[in-house]
């Protein structure tokens, strides 16, 4: 009798996620919203967040897109909370969200915004 064997264990965990045709559709709207940068330091930095959102979306799109239905919610948040910083750069989470399963996430659920 064999006295020791490797077994797996496998655990399913419940993960909030979104549908890849909503992530999506945010892509499009962070397209629609990019701005022209101009002079002063404002609205330079509000141009390059969401700049920044756009190209990360598409990153994490993309690297996803052809293998699942669904992506962590978590994941599509985090971009989000690693370019916005004060409460004043709200609207370039919420104007991109609007009419989509994701306007009723809240982004300070994900990180904490300054004044």
């Amino acid at each position: 009798m064999q006295q020791l064997t490797t077994i797996t264990n496998t655990k399913t965990t419940k993960v909030e996620s979104v549908h890849m045709d909503t992530l999506y559709v945010v892509i499009n709207n962070c397209f629609n919203n990019l701005q022209v940068m101009e002079a002063d330091c404002t609205s330079a930095s509000y141009f390059i967040n969401s700049a920044n959102i756009f190209a990360q979306l598409q990153m994490l799109y993309a690297s996803y897109a052809d293998r699942v239905e669904y992506i962590s919610l978590k994941k599509v948040m985090q971009v989000f909370a690693n370019n916005i910083t004060y409460i004043d750069e709200i609207d370039l989470y919420e104007s991109v969200v609007e009419n989509t399963a994701l306007q009723t996430v809240k982004l300070q659920d994900y990180t904490y915004l300054s004044n």
